[in-house]
């Protein structure tokens, strides 16, 4: 095969990544994240006042439950999908969550902290009514008052947070 055979294939393979890069781009912000896509997706924001029962306009429910048994305490952090519609949830790397960790006011830990995450593009779909949850275990925590602050790595998303005190004696 000649010089010019081969930088010719080379150039037209360039230009059909390029071609498909573009196209996987443009048509990325044009795929519906909700089964009646005719009404959109409920937007994401403060969530409406709904006294803890029901559908909350247009938001994920967030909450942070935790279990001692021991010394060792289980935290569950959970978000439902309280609003109308089926939502999506979008991780843009492996971390789906983050945390800080603090006692007596001062920061004792952060999750993400000194750790690498894959790079990988991951969506997850919650019908109204499903949850996603997350768990870490805490052991040897030593005297104090903790809060956790807890919150979803979905950027879309900036009200899906809790936070939780607890005292350790």
């Amino acid at each position: 095969m000649g010089k010019r055979k081969v930088i010719g294939i080379v150039a037209a393979l360039a230009g059909m990544v390029a071609a498909s890069a573009l196209l996987v781009h443009v048509n990325a912000d044009n795929r519906p994240q909700a089964k009646d896509h005719l009404l959109g997706p409920a937007p994401a924001g403060k969530p409406a006042s709904a006294g803890g029962k029901g559908i909350i306009a247009g938001t994920l429910e967030p909450s942070l439950t935790y279990k001692k048994k021991n010394g060792v305490y289980v935290f569950t952090f959970t978000v439902k999908n309280q609003t109308e519609r089926v939502q999506t949830v979008t991780f843009t790397s492996g971390k789906k969550y983050d945390y800080i960790l603090y006692r007596d006011g001062k920061k004792v830990k952060q999750f993400s902290e000194g750790k690498m995450f894959t790079q990988i593009y991951e969506q997850r779909t919650l019908k109204q009514g499903e949850e996603l949850s997350f768990q870490e275990t805490f052991r040897g925590l030593k005297p104090g008052t903790y809060t956790l602050e807890w919150w979803l790595a979905d950027k879309n998303w900036p009200n899906a947070r809790a936070k939780v005190t607890f005292t350790v004696e």
